[in-house]
C-alpha cells in the first residue's frame, strides 16, 4: 500500500486564519478607540458575550480550515470540524465529487451513506481533483483492482 498521505484545505486555511486575524484586531481596535466612559458601562458579562461570540466566529472560521483528510494502508481518517471520522477501505463504496459540489464526499456502506470530506475544498481548484484522483486510486488498490490510466 502507498505511503500515508493527509489533504488540507490551503484557500479555507488561509481564509480561516486572516478572518480570525482581523477579527481580532478590528475587536482590539474598537476596543481601544471607545471612550473610557463608555467602555465604562459595559458589565462583565457583557463583555464575556462579546468575548464568547468571538470565539465562537474564530472557531468556526478555523473549524473548516482546519479540517484535513488522511488516506493510509487501514483507510480514511478525516476531521470536519471539530468530529474526526475513520473509515476502513472495506467500508468505502466511492468517493463522489461532482461539478458544483464544494467538497467530495465518501460514500460508506451502514446507517450514514455518505460523509463530506471538508479537508478537501473546490476552492483548491486543480488541487482538490488531484486530492479525489488520488483517493480514488487508493480505494481501487484496496479492493485489488487496477483503474485505467486515462492518459493513455
Amino acid at each position: 500500500m502507498s505511503e500515508p498521505v493527509t489533504f488540507r484545505p490551503r484557500a479555507s486555511l488561509r481564509m480561516g486564519v486572516s478572518l480570525s486575524a482581523s477579527l481580532v484586531g478590528a475587536s482590539l481596535l474598537g476596543w481601544v478607540m471607545t471612550p473610557e466612559h463608555i467602555r465604562a458601562m459595559f458589565t462583565p458579562i457583557q463583555i464575556g458575550t462579546l468575548l464568547f461570540f468571538l470565539a465562537i466566529m474564530i472557531g468556526i472560521a478555523l473549524a473548516l480550515g482546519l479540517s484535513y483528510v488522511r488516506a493510509d494502508g487501514v483507510g480514511l481518517r478525516f476531521r470536519n470540524g471539530v468530529w474526526t471520522y475513520t473509515v476502513p477501505w472495506t467500508e468505502i463504496k466511492a468517493f463522489r465529487y461532482r461539478d458544483g459540489d464544494p467538497w467530495p464526499s465518501v460514500v460508506v456502506r451502514g446507517v450514514v451513506e455518505q460523509r463530506p470530506l471538508l479537508g478537501i475544498q473546490r476552492s483548491d481548484r486543480d488541487l482538490a481533483e488531484e486530492h479525489v484522483a488520488e483517493l480514488r486510486e487508493r480505494l481501487a488498490e484496496a479492493y485489488g483492482v487496477r483503474r485505467p490510466d486515462l492518459d493513455e
